[in-house]
């Protein structure tokens, strides 16, 4: 029964790989045209690091719009909130390394205590938090006048990255959640009522099974 079960799990879940939808199609389309967005602006803005915005634009990317900007909102928070972090760990600590690494390591140990305590995306921004703090912070060893320029630069790279996959979401075939919540409620109903036909009338095991699940 079991291996009959992993059988039909795996088939479906290889079905799913090998056929993807025309929402796959559209969301893979919107990702790719965003991050390029953003890859050119950055390089057009002559950021220092152009690929944290294209970055930005796959790590936020989701399927319905609204997702996007609550995913992005949680990311500019955190990448400011580390940024400053950043700011002032290296300008205190930023003349030893042994006690700015001590410092920056109970920091995203806080931010990862902080992040296990929320939920998606808040946990996500209090995650980036700590790491960011890292990323501006460990370059800036040794010359603690540059951790602003890189706490801006990085904010900047974020923000265009956020804004490129905003907007696209928005208008690029934009799949927004009412009909994302209709769509999957008319799934739901169809298969429970399959469901219950099956189970009536004896229906294949495997397949009442994978409907079930």
């Amino acid at each position: 029964m079991i291996a009959a079960r992993l059988k039909g799990y795996f088939e479906t879940s290889l079905t799913d790989l090998t056929q993807p939808t025309r929402s796959d199609w559209i969301f893979a389309l919107r990702t790719v045209s965003a991050g390029l967005i953003a890859l050119l602006a950055a390089y057009a803005l002559k950021l220092d690091h152009p690929q944290w915005a294209m970055m930005t634009v796959f790590i936020v990317a989701q399927p319905v719009a609204g997702m996007v900007l609550a995913k992005g909102f949680y990311r500019l928070l955190g990448t400011l909130v580390g940024g400053v972090a950043a700011i002032g760990i290296t300008t205190v600590f930023g003349t030893n390394p042994w006690v700015l690494v001590t410092v920056l390591a109970v920091w995203i140990g806080i931010c990862t205590f902080v992040s296990s305590l929320l939920r998606n995306p808040e946990a996500y921004g209090a995650a980036l938090a700590g790491y960011t703090a890292m990323i501006i912070g460990l370059p800036a060893f040794g010359q603690p006048h540059l951790v602003v320029d890189l706490a801006i630069a990085r904010c900047a790279e974020i923000v265009l990255g956020i804004v490129c996959a905003g907007l696209t979401s928005r208008l690029i075939l934009p799949k927004l959640a009412s009909d994302a919540i209709v769509s999957r409620l008319k799934r739901c109903i169809l298969d429970l009522a399959t469901y219950a036909d099956g189970a009536f009338s004896g229906g294949d095991p495997a397949t009442l099974s994978a409907l079930h699940r």
